[in-house]
């Protein structure tokens, strides 16, 4: 159990980190891709989800990519989420429509905010989006409703291949020394394996 703990603060650190060096790209050498123009990209790969009632799972994943989120837009973002929280947030980037992700054969779901960072060696993908919340969790009033963002990050290669993580349920939180952090409603984050 200890050991787990110590593995959701790694992920959740890592993930923070992630996230800082895509919203504060003056302080890295990286360039933040965010324009609103058309991109027109599409990832296939495989999701492997570990845990939980089902055990291991994997499945096919895709992610299709319209259009980056305007960096005017991402500063709006974050501002929102440090002023109000992440329902505040949430309200932002509701109705942007910038892509979509699909798992399996499930509807795929819009990507309401998609930013590119270039990496030394190949570029960083991130994606936030509203998740789907079931019925069965509304009614009852379900701990995971606290947790209504989907968070992915998947590095590409030069050559195109990538992988990358998902949080299925996230919870997102601004702190007070600037970072932002993603917590995650599972023990572990899927894993995106064979993007190309």
């Amino acid at each position: 159990m200890r050991n787990e703990k110590n593995i959701i603060r790694f992920l959740t650190v890592l993930l923070t980190f992630g996230l800082v060096l895509i919203t504060n790209p003056a302080g890295t050498s990286a360039q933040t891709k965010s324009i609103g123009q058309s991109v027109k990209q599409r990832y296939d790969g495989n999701i492997t989800y570990i845990g939980g009632p089902r055990g291991s799972v994997v499945t096919q994943f895709t992610l299709r990519i319209n259009s980056l989120t305007p960096q005017q837009d991402v500063d709006r973002y974050m501002a929102e989420l440090k002023r109000g929280g992440q329902d505040a947030l949430m309200d932002a980037i509701r109705g942007s429509k910038r892509g979509t992700v699909q798992v399996g054969t499930q509807l795929a779901r819009d990507a309401n905010a998609i930013w590119v960072t270039d990496e030394g060696e190949g570029k960083k993908i991130t994606i936030l989006f509203e998740r789907w919340l079931g019925f069965g969790e509304l009614r009852r009033g379900a701990r995971s409703v606290d947790y209504p963002f989907t968070y992915v990050e998947i590095f590409i290669d030069e050559k195109g291949r990538g992988e990358g993580t998902l949080i299925p349920a996230a919870r997102v939180r601004y702190k007070s020394n600037g970072t932002i952090e993603f917590e995650n409603f599972g023990i572990y984050p899927a894993r995106l394996t064979n993007l190309k």
